[in-house]
């Protein structure tokens, strides 16, 4: 049965998935907010302040001997996008109680120490200090920097950002380097002031046993902010259809080529577009897809060539690695193949495959706290919450018709081609 979601008052939700696997106990806040490019740079950025100092916590020096008091107790954040919605999760990661000494109460200890940081930051005349503003900004523009230098995540955020180019879904998730950084302390805690104010909160806890209090602990705090003017986390839409293709070619000194092809596809919840989830893989999953024993095996277009989908934003997009001579073949093939999936030109084994695959990677959830938590971040728009076997249960109930109409709902949307460029390379 799907798991029991926890209302503790309006924009304020608990989810607690016991499990014994695991020696330590992980707590999540996620705090979910419109997608907005104008304040995407703002949370990047206050994600990682917020966890390197606070007011009783000064410097990082002082948070770590801290965490090191806790048995090297974990503090993390990251900003994702998840929809229409932008997500900042705040995480605590600590042994379980009964391996300190003296069962000493660590979880606790460790989700108050994420309270502190979250709720009481380090900050002057409601603003942030410059001296930390520094030194995340550099940290947070190396990685998109790094991001920029990776072209073949390169090539998939400019595919997107083409896609949604009058949506805010096509905004790089970290910001820019450029917005980053023009953030000024006063600018931080407004975000910051406004996160704990508007968001929709859903808080996780993964482990053998719920901290005591901690769901009152985090009420509490948020009973000191104005929550009138809550998230509204049901609003997203799908990617809208164009009428006819849009296409982008760049052209950059790089070796390899890259060829990334957007489709609308299937939208909605786990119950209705799940089989879109199958079309996808046996399209352009593993080993036994039709784009990789296909496009890459037999006509030997690409150098890799995988397609994956987001049904909460309505889309998939196949990315592949190209030679420029080969790219417009590539991108016809790939077309001919989704055909083959619209007349049900699949086989029995590529579905099977399919299945027992996903299957496998869906079980694998299990073995990591992280992962499991990452999963429910991202069903915070369902009515219903499965979980992953849950939904592996669901997978053998989907039939072929399921997977042909799927696909008859794929269009193609946009292309973005990255090439070398011989002239200036």
């Amino acid at each position: 049965m799907p798991q029991k979601v926890n209302t503790v008052r309006k924009g304020v939700q608990t989810l607690f998935l016991p499990t014994s696997s695991f020696t330590t106990t992980l707590v999540s806040m996620n705090f979910y907010l419109p997608l907005e490019k104008e304040t995407i740079a703002q949370y990047s950025l206050l994600s990682e302040l917020l966890i390197t100092c606070s007011a009783d916590y000064p410097d990082y020096l002082k948070l770590n001997y801290k965490l090191s008091d806790l048995y090297g107790a974990d503090i993390q954040s990251s900003v994702s996008k998840v929809g229409d919605l932008l997500c900042v999760k705040f995480l605590a990661s600590s042994i379980n109680n009964n391996f300190a000494i003296g069962n000493e109460n660590i979880v606790e200890q460790s989700v108050k120490l994420l309270l502190d940081l979250i709720f009481r930051p380090k900050t002057v005349n409601e603003s942030f200090e410059e001296t930390d503003i520094k030194r995340e900004k550099r940290k947070l523009i190396d990685r998109i920097k790094g991001e920029l230098n990776e072209k073949r995540v390169y090539a998939n955020n400019r595919l997107i950002a083409e896609m949604f180019e009058e949506d805010s879904y096509g905004a790089f998730r970290l910001g820019t380097v450029e917005t980053v950084s023009s953030l000024d302390g006063k600018a931080l805690y407004s975000a910051w002031k406004k996160m704990l104010e508007t968001a929709f909160v859903r808080i996780n806890v993964i482990g053998q046993s719920q901290p005591l209090d901690v769901y009152d602990r985090i009420d509490e705090e948020l009973k000191a902010y104005d929550r009138r003017k809550i998230t509204d986390i049901t609003k997203i839409a799908p990617l809208t259809k164009r009428q006819e293709v849009k296409r982008v070619t760049e052209k950059m000194n790089v070796s390899q080529g890259k060829l990334v092809m957007g489709f609308n596809a299937p939208f909605g919840s786990d119950e209705d577009s799940l089989s879109a989830t199958v079309m996808s893989d046996i399209f352009g999953g593993g080993p036994y897809s039709r784009l990789f024993g296909n496009v890459r095996e037999k006509m030997s277009l690409c150098y890799y060539c995988r397609a994956s989908i987001k049904r909460n934003k309505g889309f998939m997009t196949v990315d592949c690695g190209v030679s420029e001579e080969n790219a417009q073949k590539a991108e016809a093939a790939i077309l001919e193949q989704l055909e083959v999936m619209k007349q049900g030109g699949f086989t029995d084994f590529e579905f099977s495959s399919s299945v027992k695959s996903l299957k496998d990677s869906l079980s694998s959830y299990r073995d990591s706290q992280n992962a499991m938590d990452a999963w429910y971040t991202l069903k915070i728009a369902e009515k219903e919450v499965y979980s992953p076997e849950e939904i592996g249960e669901m997978l053998d109930k989907i039939s072929r018709e399921d997977i042909i109409s799927a696909a008859k709902k794929c269009f193609y949307n946009t292309v973005y081609m990255l090439l070398p460029d011989k002239e200036n390379g």
